[in-house]
């Protein structure tokens, strides 16, 4: 069992030379954006938000290995764009990677962020620390990633993420070709979900099992101080990141948990936290129910 304890300073590993190229992922709601945020604060570092289009590399597959060589590609031209041109590529929230890209828009807690170049705004060193987040993709490649760069996880309670992701309105646009190259990228999880179906699970039941299969990837691929818990980052003011940016342990960020935040909607998460506390799932190597417990306490 894995199961974390608070984040101590000094025990992270120095990134080597050729760990320069970050790779970013996490459940979606735990903390990535957030992550590139307190990054972007660091010299010599950038960080980009979901630059990638789902469906870029999408017809490469099943070659997991011709994926992943376009995404070096893609770091190699960021490398270029931010060096020659002081610009990137990412989500962003007027013209800045945001520590949240959800917000009030309209009356209703929805994505404000767009895709688009803007300024690095800072100088850079031609080793500069590049980090980029993309969490479906990323999670879905990354048995192959990890060949490659260095990777790390953003995790966060479960009963938080789906808190969080139930405040959101929904007004994407639907995308069949997105999400069929989602789908593309990561076969096995479609063919659980699809045999977890068949077995009579409902929402809840498959958002459980995305859950699990989330937390248990990044288990079995990663070293364990590659996996970072949202709550640690917050607690330790951004000094946790160090184990991805050494001078991250200069940061010394007001950050707020907001696994309590009063905009969660309470029925909701107590009834998805019931069915939480009766699961089995690889997220309670990394939580304890009591964790889960806390939140559902202080919603009451």
């Amino acid at each position: 069992m894995l199961k974390r304890l608070a984040w101590r300073t000094g025990v992270s590993k120095v990134p080597e030379a050729k760990d320069k190229n970050i790779v970013l992922t996490g459940p979606g709601r735990s903390g990535t954006t957030l992550t590139c945020f307190l990054l972007n604060k660091l010299p010599n570092a950038v960080a980009l938000s979901e630059p990638i289009a789902p469906g870029k590399y999408a017809d490469r597959m099943p070659d997991r290995e011709a994926v992943v060589d376009g995404i070096e590609d893609f770091y190699r031209d960021m490398r270029k764009m931010a060096l020659g041109q002081g610009l990137v590529v990412s989500k962003h929230v007027g013209g800045m990677v945001p520590d949240n890209t959800k917000g009030m828009k309209d009356g209703v807690r929805q994505r404000i962020a767009e895709k688009g170049k803007i300024p690095v705004g800072k100088e850079l060193e031609p080793d500069f620390y590049l980090a980029i987040k993309q969490p479906g993709l990323f999670t879905a490649l990354l048995p192959v990633l990890a060949k490659r760069f260095s990777c790390f996880a953003i995790v966060r309670n479960p009963l938080a993420i789906v808190a969080s992701t139930s405040t959101l309105q929904n007004k994407r646009r639907k995308n069949p070709a997105a999400k069929r190259a989602k789908r593309r990228y990561d076969p096995e999880l479609g063919s659980r979900l699809e045999e977890n179906k068949r077995e009579g699970a409902d929402r809840v039941g498959q958002r459980l099992l995305r859950l699990h299969y989330t937390f248990e990837r990044y288990q079995q691929v990663l070293p364990e101080n590659h996996i970072l818990r949202y709550e640690d980052i917050c607690s330790s003011h951004g000094k946790a990141l160090e184990v991805i940016v050494p001078t991250a342990r200069e940061l010394d960020e007001p950050l707020e948990n907001k696994n309590l935040n009063p905009l969660y909607p309470r029925d909701k998460t107590l009834r998805f936290g019931e069915r939480l506390l009766e699961s089995e799932g690889a997220y309670w190597n990394f939580y304890s129910r009591e964790d889960a417990e806390e939140i559902m306490n202080g919603l009451q």
